[in-house]
């Protein structure tokens, strides 16, 4: 209830709805649940954004543009595949993309300086960030993984994230701590919790996903080691084959991993062999 406008905060700021959308939503809020005085701040709140609104024009900044490239792109490259040529299932997953993407491509975003104001008038608001430091680490971490990635995710320095990732643990949340990684993905956060966390239970699939996601924040050579270094060779095969899949590794990457297991007599020279094939043929 109270996490109305923080929610309405984060979406707009991380633009998945434009000022449209929430001056529309700041009207739903039933102010009965608020005091006085908050009841008034929100309605001073919804007024400051229709004026700034009412006099500042939107503008399709660089953000923007990216955006609509991306759907053209995907769109042309849609338009180039031959419908006869496909089963009904993929057909019908093509049409739903492509009507989705048009969809998309029609919803207008905030840009230039309408953004940037409402962004400043979001952010810098007493109420709103009165509730957002009500929340504590476990809903913090439910609050920003709600969404797989933003672009803006709450400024938090190592130690509080560390502080998230441990919660995540304690609650063995492991889609939520994959998707805190791919939140602060390129914002110079250590992983090296969640990395371990994957392997200390052994889950190859969080564990390949998250090499996927972040592998550029990654110590890529330390956590080859950390996988062979496990001596579970079921585990360590199946990391392998599903990072081989879904291409997070080199073919170098791969075959030093199983001279690795080879080396500490783990993995035998002729599971060595037959694993190798396996893969070139995959290839």
């Amino acid at each position: 209830m109270f996490m109305d406008l923080v929610n309405l905060m984060y979406r707009y700021i991380n633009k998945f709805i434009n000022s449209d959308k929430l001056i529309e939503e700041l009207k739903k809020i039933n102010l009965h649940n608020y005091s006085l005085e908050e009841q008034e701040q929100i309605k001073k709140l919804n007024k400051d954004i229709q004026n700034i609104k009412d006099n500042v024009s939107n503008e399709v900044d660089d953000i923007e543009r990216k955006r609509l490239a991306s759907i053209n792109h995907l769109l042309e490259v849609f338009e180039q595949i031959k419908d006869e040529e496909l089963d009904l299932k993929s057909k019908e997953f093509l049409n739903k993309r492509r009507e989705s993407l048009k969809k998309e491509k029609e919803v207008v975003r905030d840009g230039g300086l309408l953004y940037q104001n409402i962004f400043e008038l979001l952010t810098n608001n007493g109420l709103i960030n009165k509730y957002a430091r009500k929340m504590n680490d476990l809903e913090l971490l439910e609050f920003i993984t709600k969404y797989i990635s933003v672009p803006m995710p709450p400024v938090l320095n190592q130690d509080g994230f560390n502080d998230l990732v441990l919660v995540g643990i304690k609650n063995d949340m492991r889609e939520a701590l994959w998707r805190l990684a791919f939140n602060y993905n390129h914002k110079e956060k250590d992983f090296t919790l969640i990395e371990d966390y994957f392997l200390q239970v052994k889950d190859y699939y969080y564990l390949t996903e998250l090499i996927s996601a972040v592998e550029e924040d990654l110590d890529k050579d330390r956590l080859l080691k950390k996988i062979i270094y496990t001596h579970d060779k079921e585990f360590i095969i199946n990391v392998v084959k599903d990072g081989d899949q879904i291409g997070i590794f080199s073919k170098d990457e791969v075959t030093k991993m199983i001279h690795m297991g080879v080396e500490i007599n783990l993995i035998t020279f002729k599971e060595k062999e037959k694993l190798l094939k396996e893969l070139d043929k995959d290839n």
